[in-house]
């Protein structure tokens, strides 16, 4: 199952950066063109320039931006192994208040595993060019530079709790603000029996990949060509863990939004004949295209989504905003026998089925490419987005819960690409793992 352990970290060097809020930045994978100009202008350290370099050569780059950071002293290395507990505060994202949630985890090296080990899951499929890209960045500057997000069940929370009372009247190691949207607060744990305590509560677990399908898997071919050059290698090499944050399931500020479709114009329909069509698998719930309306169909489908299969649609020149509800589940039981009762009943696989592939005629290898679908969390983006761009239709989805999340996962099942969006985004530049090929993992922490 999980195995898990401390690392010495390397953080940014407080004392020559005192506004990290400056130098952290998102995932790579959700940072847009303007968005990375931006970072580049907020300092010269900032993260960004090594998890998402635009020189010509950008591999090579940020090796050596890497190597000169830490010879400048900018990054510090952490003397003994630690584990690295975050709390995650956030503002609520419905909006109905000005109260903040919070999501709890803690950042340890976790050992990579094949997934045919069942120990580390996923729950998404991905593509072959991001892989290589960061497998590309591992090769070339052996480090981990942002954690992976993975899951684990407890519903009793032991280890959360182990961790809050061991910072209980602590200030944390790092503070920092992300632009309004939140803060992170980071301790630095190196207690030697409370890591040995959670490294054997974490020996039970299953890890559920969460967030970093590509790096998991770059990880992966990055152990396996490093095992490939070294003679006799142990499994205590570094190489052969990832840095992951690991959060608990059923911690109350796990937060899922759901991730909204844009179709590209498709294959012109008679609008009546169109209707016909999604009338054989779906109830049709009509609103009007009016700011009032709009809210009741959000509204609606919020509410009604928490015990049906809801999705919402909008056609371009169509007046009305559509609530399609599933007539019977017999007809994914027809259509899908290949798939589990779980991924069946996802509402983002009957959505690809029912309405891409069978009523607007796109094939799954069509849905695949992102020329055809755009993605966004912004349900009024997209809305509007259908109206005034270059699109046919936008499609309105409700999140998935986290438990059928990992029951798929369990089984060996993949949710379609962009199913989940885990909100907030893990920050970068909190904690670097660096590999050294030469180093090994304790079995046990120093005391």
């Amino acid at each position: 199952m999980a195995r898990i352990a401390p690392f010495r970290g390397i953080l940014y060097n407080q004392k020559k950066i005192r506004d990290l809020s400056r130098v952290i930045a998102p995932p790579y994978d959700v940072i847009t063109p303007e968005e990375r100009e931006r970072l580049y202008r907020k300092s010269p350290y900032n993260i960004v320039r090594l998890i998402l370099n635009q020189e010509p050569d950008p591999y090579q780059s940020v090796a050596r931006l890497f190597e000169d950071w830490q010879a400048e002293g900018v990054f510090v290395r952490d003397e003994k192994p630690a584990l690295y507990f975050l709390r995650h505060r956030f503002p609520n994202k419905e909006g109905k208040d000005k109260e903040r949630q919070e999501r709890q985890g803690f950042i340890v090296l976790c050992r990579i595993e094949d997934f045919s080990k069942r120990a580390i899951r996923p729950h998404e499929l991905t593509l072959e060019a991001p892989k290589e890209d960061r497998l590309r960045l591992m090769l070339a500057c052996h480090a981990n530079f942002s954690p992976i997000f993975g899951l684990y069940s407890e519903p009793k929370r032991i280890i959360n709790r182990t961790l809050m009372e061991q910072v209980e009247g602590v200030p944390p190691l790092i503070e920092v603000e992300e632009d309004g949207k939140g803060s992170c607060l980071l301790w630095r744990i190196t207690d030697s029996q409370i890591i040995q305590t959670v490294r054997r509560d974490m020996e039970g677990h299953t890890l559920l990949i969460a967030d970093g399908h590509h790096r998991y898997e770059a990880a992966l071919n990055y152990r396996d060509q490093l095992r490939e050059k070294k003679v006799n290698w142990t499994g205590r090499e570094t190489f052969n863990y990832v840095m992951m944050y690991l959060g608990n399931l059923h911690d109350d500020g796990l937060v899922i939004l759901p991730t909204h479709r844009l179709i590209r114009p498709f294959p012109p329909m008679p609008f009546q004949e169109l209707e016909q069509a999604l009338q054989r698998y779906f109830y049709i719930e009509p609103y009007p295209k009016t700011p009032e309306g709009q809210r009741w169909f959000l509204q609606a489908l919020r509410h009604g989504g928490r015990k049906r299969h809801l999705i919402g649609a909008s056609f371009k020149r169509d007046p009305r905003y559509l609530i399609l509800r599933l007539k019977n589940k017999r007809i994914m039981q027809r259509l899908a026998k290949d798939l589990s009762e779980p991924l069946r009943e996802l509402d983002v696989t009957i959505l690809h089925l029912l309405i891409l592939e069978h009523t607007l005629g796109l094939a799954p290898e069509k849905q695949a490419g992102a020329e055809v679908i755009s993605y966004s969390q912004d349900e009024e983006k997209v809305l509007k987005a259908v109206e005034k761009e270059d699109y046919g239709a936008a499609f309105i989805l409700n999140p998935p819960k986290p438990e059928g999340i990992m029951e798929i996962a369990l089984r060996g099942e993949k949710m379609p690409q962009k199913s989940t969006y885990f909100y907030p985004k893990l920050l970068s530049g909190l904690v670097i793992n660096k590999i050294d090929p030469e180093e090994e993992i304790q079995e046990e922490p120093e005391g």
